[in-house]
């Protein structure tokens, strides 16, 4: 029988590291496909969240068009209603215009008798205006002569009453009305009473029963322009006490000169 043949050493085996070497491979190789699932998703995730981006500026860029648009819509409308209100108002110049025409028309068709009337009118008013005229010169030239009597600082002398006929049968017993009251003029004194003691005056009451107690006495008022008060209250007095009673209106602002009057009566 062949006797075996004797081993040269001990036998070295590689199991082991190849068991390890291709864990190893397996390890990286499930890595390396984790990694770029990983980077795929991210890519696709990325373009998902800039696509969700775009659509919400898109959503927020048509409703800002949207109210633009619709701002136009409401200008248009406003301008478009302007339109019709001024095509409107045209409307009504023109029919007014025609209607004027028409009636200028039938006025020129008026008989030569109502023409003549409508003249006539016309004048008459030309004539009224022409009046109001004189009148406002009257005015201006009163004021005027009141405003040189002020600054000449003169009285106002009656010289008419001196020469008149009427007061060489009667003498008169002169009361001034002003606005304030009453001034009794006589030769030797200038008596004032105010307007609220005209009836209880006792020289004023004097005045008056002289000049009613005598035939040919006579109360001459002479009255300033803003008088009316003080004279209608004294007239009413001299009157209810029996006196005849006479009014010279007064011009201007000057002080009364009877000076004249009284030496010639003497």
């Amino acid at each position: 029988m062949a006797k075996g043949r004797a081993s040269a050493g001990p036998e070295i085996s590689l199991f082991p590291f190849l068991s390890i070497l291709a864990c190893l491979i397996g390890s990286l190789t499930i890595l390396i496909v984790a990694l770029s699932v990983s980077e795929v998703l991210q890519g696709r995730k990325d373009e998902a969240v800039a696509r969700a981006e775009d659509y919400v500026a898109l959503q927020d860029e048509i409703a800002e068009r949207e109210a633009e648009i619709e701002l136009k819509k409401k200008e248009l409308q406003q301008k478009n209603a302007d339109a019709a209100t001024l095509t409107e108002i045209k409307m009504q110049v023109e029919m007014v215009s025609a209607e004027i025409e028409t009636v200028r028309q039938e006025g020129l068709k008026l008989p030569p008798l109502v023409r003549q009337v409508e003249e006539a009118r016309v004048e008459r008013e030309k004539i009224l205006d022409a009046n109001k005229k004189v009148e406002a010169g009257l005015v201006e030239g009163k004021e005027k002569l009141g405003e040189l009597a002020k600054q000449a600082g003169r009285g106002l002398p009656l010289r008419i009453l001196s020469n008149s006929n009427y007061f060489r049968k009667v003498t008169p017993v002169f009361m001034e009305a002003r606005k304030e009251g009453v001034v009794i003029h006589s030769p030797s004194q200038r008596v004032e009473v105010a307007r609220k003691e005209i009836s209880k005056n006792a020289k004023f009451r004097q005045a008056v029963n002289y000049a009613a107690s005598k035939e040919d006495r006579i109360i001459v008022f002479l009255v300033r322009e803003d008088a009316r008060s003080s004279f209608y209250a004294a007239r009413d007095f001299a009157r209810g006490a029996g006196a005849v009673t006479s009014k010279v209106p007064l011009i201007g602002g000057g002080d009364v000169d009877l000076k004249e009057f009284f030496s010639k009566r003497r």
